[in-house]
């Protein structure tokens, strides 16, 4: 969750920082859609070779790729260096998570933790993930007044101060890398590895990629029959069009694929408000500081923190796909009014208000997608929707520059609200009926 501290307090002044170095706003969209883009390659190909090569090894390289981005804000200016490390590098305009670090995360708390304590699991880690980026917004804005208001510093030199906080906390995530378990890594049926053990004894290749299935089947099982899966893990080999479609059963695969593209949808829709390009229109509509700004992205974070918590009652109550809509719908609606207001508070007040609901779906999300499939697959499967959703999220940056460059920033949030809102009804119409699929 360390990493998520920087990445609230870096999309809280990206877009004003690449302004204040004379940066226009459609090449501010045009880095943000560079930046998406290489986020969705370089997580793509380091998910590909992460069961193959260890989760934890992929965290510390992660880190270290956190670690040069941030470093590299801190002492160059040139948008054409920071676009090529960014795109290469950890680095996001959202605030939310980039890189393959939520990838492991869900695929391992799937692994680890039992099926009835995974709404909690989830619940809790979405909370934290909220709280430190909100907390990083709020350290973030008031870093900047103190060196530009209190030390008399240039606001560019203000700005960067966020990226040295950036590198520092990319530094600590280095370390807490290297001293995580190695329990998280995937375990391999033990008739795998007599099976490689044989293999490796014949000089042939045998297949290590593969996490372990589930070893009991009750109501809890996923869609994926947990004895296909242990034969598969035994025969699948790694390839790129495995990795970009995983094998599953076909019924379970239209239900992925259907998912994810719902969740691109509800992704693009997102890429047109990100909190680079909110923090950009408060400051320029209400001409804010910085330590304000941060306020705003601490309260509405803390405030969708803690109702995140209870959508894991809500999940068991109602069931995942009618709490994923039930809370998510209103917080689409509110978004599409978020230009109405001229004044600061009022406009304070709708996204308080909306920040009260909008994260709700997260947790219920992790659970339904979990219980789609078996242990065995579920790194490729959250892997294929996170990239499907990364890759929903590039063009929307750059149409919000070329809206801005034009006057027109408010149309984005009435878009955005509008596309939400159709993802809502969407998910409610495609999975009402697997609402309560995994008490069968």
């Amino acid at each position: 969750m360390i990493r998520l501290i920087g990445f609230g307090a870096t999309s809280l002044i990206l877009a004003l920082y690449l302004k204040s170095i004379d940066i226009r706003e459609e090449l501010i969209g045009l880095f943000m859609t560079l930046v998406f883009a290489g986020d969705l390659i370089t997580s793509f190909v380091i998910v590909l070779i992460t069961d193959q090569i260890g989760r934890r090894l992929v965290l510390i390289f992660s880190s270290l790729l956190m670690f040069f981005t941030g470093l590299t804000f801190c002492f160059f200016e040139n948008y054409y260096i920071l676009t090529a490390v960014a795109v290469l590098g950890i680095f996001t305009p959202s605030g939310v998570e980039v890189g393959p670090f939520r990838t492991i995360e869900q695929s391992s708390i799937a692994s680890l933790a039992p099926h009835r304590d995974r709404s909690d699991i989830y619940a809790w880690y979405t909370f934290l993930g909220m709280f430190c980026a909100a907390f990083g917004s709020f350290v973030a804005g008031i870093l900047v007044d103190i060196v530009h208001k209190k030390w008399n510093h240039s606001l560019v030199t203000g700005y960067r101060s966020v990226f040295y906080m950036y590198t520092f906390l990319a530094g600590i995530h280095v370390i807490l890398s290297l001293l995580i378990s190695s329990a998280i890594e995937p375990n391999k049926e033990p008739e795998v590895i007599e099976e490689q053990q044989q293999d490796a004894n014949n000089n042939t290749t045998a297949d290590d990629g593969e996490e372990s299935s589930t070893d009991a089947i009750d109501e809890t099982t996923p869609l994926v029959d947990s004895i296909q899966a242990k034969k598969a893990s035994k025969k699948t080999k790694f390839s790129l069009s495995g990795a970009l479609f995983p094998k599953l059963n076909p019924h379970t695969y239209s239900i992925v694929f259907k998912l994810a593209l719902l969740f691109g949808l509800d992704a693009f829709a997102s890429s047109l408000t990100p909190h680079s390009w909110i923090s950009y229109y408060i400051k320029h509509k209400f001409d804010v500081p910085a330590s304000y700004l941060g306020s705003v992205f601490f309260t509405t974070g803390i405030v969708s923190g803690f109702t995140s918590l209870c959508s894991t009652s809500l999940t068991k109550r109602l069931g995942a796909v009618v709490t994923m809509v039930v809370t998510h719908l209103p917080a689409s609606l509110l978004l599409t009014i978020v230009p109405l207001p001229s004044s600061f508070v009022m406009t304070m007040i709708i996204l308080v208000t909306r920040a009260s609901t909008q994260s709700m779906d997260v947790a219920p999300k992790h659970v339904f997608l979990a219980t789609l499939v078996a242990d065995s697959e579920r790194t490729a499967v959250f892997g294929f929707v996170n990239v499907v959703k990364t890759l929903a999220q590039t063009v929307g940056p750059s149409i919000v520059g070329i809206l801005t460059r034009n006057g027109m920033q408010w149309l984005t949030f009435v878009i955005a609200g509008t596309l939400k809102s159709t993802y809502d009804l969407g998910i409610l119409a495609t999975f009402l009926t697997y609402n309560r699929h995994n008490e069968h």
